[in-house]
């Protein structure tokens, strides 16, 4: 797993944010589709079309996690790839 902290324009919606961090971390080749961000302290993912600025808890979380989304969208990933990186 990689820790990295970022700054990410709140207007972006979370597809946008997305690919902008595989491009800051360089992933961008490995990128599916099925990636996302997920909120490990609400267990919640980021709706795709939702601009983070919509997302006021965001402001109080103590990190985000980008990663390949699972089956159920409240739990951990049940791909077996590692998580690309966690957004401090």
């Amino acid at each position: 797993m990689i820790y990295k902290t970022l700054r990410v324009d709140a207007n972006f919606t979370t597809t946008q944010a997305v690919k902008f961090i595989a491009e800051t971390v360089n992933v961008s080749s490995l990128l599916t589709g099925s990636e996302g961000l997920y909120v490990p302290d609400e267990k919640k993912w980021l709706d795709d079309n939702t601009p983070l600025s919509d997302y006021e808890s965001l402001q109080d979380v103590e990190h985000i996690e980008f990663k390949t989304k699972g089956k159920d969208d409240d739990d951990e990933p049940t791909d077996p790839k590692p998580c690309p990186c966690t957004i401090l």
